[in-house]
């Protein structure tokens, strides 16, 4: 059984506004989008840090923690921020590369604690309330990048101006550097996986390593 938040607590409930009729309209459709709404929900509570109390049918219950409880008084403000783009692949493909990622780092580092910026992309399609903060040089970025402030229960309305020359929270997140690293990586990882084989086809040709330990025979 999930154990859920005690103390003071904000109850969440959910449902989906005409489900019948929807359940009509797409007859055995319905289950997977019942099904794809409650996953969707469920990530968002959970990433919140909440908790998943209850579903029946369409409808669901979650809690939530009131208030995190810093140790020793703390303030603990982030700052956030939200490109969308489409950024490069790394190597591996577990990762992103490129100037969207640079951009959306270097728009976090202008912003303050508890502020939430969006660029001009992300704000048109998400359709949210935003406040124009108007053009701002985002360090080493060409031209000026239209930035706008999130609005939403809960956050703060007024800030300092934006920092616009300071260094990202992720200084080497360069797409050019990541992308760099990963080759110099995959150059020595290379050089050692030739060099490891060389070392197999002498050995077993004369029963040596180049350092002159020999195999015992048996």
């Amino acid at each position: 059984m999930t154990e859920v938040p005690t103390s003071t607590v904000t109850l969440l409930f959910s449902d989906i506004e005409g489900s019948t009729g929807l359940l009509k309209r797409l007859g055995d459709g319905w289950p997977g989008v019942l099904e794809r709404q409650r996953a969707l929900l469920r990530d968002a509570v959970r990433g919140a840090g909440g908790v998943v109390v209850d579903c029946q049918g369409d409808a669901m219950f979650a809690a939530f923690l009131a208030q995190e409880a810093w140790p020793n008084g703390a303030a603990v403000r982030v700052r956030v921020a939200l490109h969308t783009g489409e950024p490069q692949m790394t190597e591996d493909g577990a990762g992103y590369a490129g100037i969207d990622v640079v951009r959306a780092a270097r728009l976090c580092a202008a912003g303050h604690g508890g502020q939430v910026l969006l660029t001009e992309t992300t704000r048109v399609l998400s359709g949210v309330e935003t406040i124009d903060l108007g053009p701002t040089q985002l360090r080493d970025l060409d031209g000026p990048e239209q930035v706008y402030q999130l609005v939403a229960p809960g956050l703060a309305g007024e800030f300092p101006p934006l920092r616009a020359n300071a260094a990202s929270p992720l200084e080497d997140l360069r797409g050019e550097a990541v992308f760099d690293e990963r080759i110099k990586r995959a150059e020595v990882t290379l050089e050692q996986r030739i060099k490891d084989l060389v070392a197999g086809k002498i050995e077993q040709a004369f029963g040596s390593s180049p350092g002159g330990r020999t195999r015992g025979k048996n």
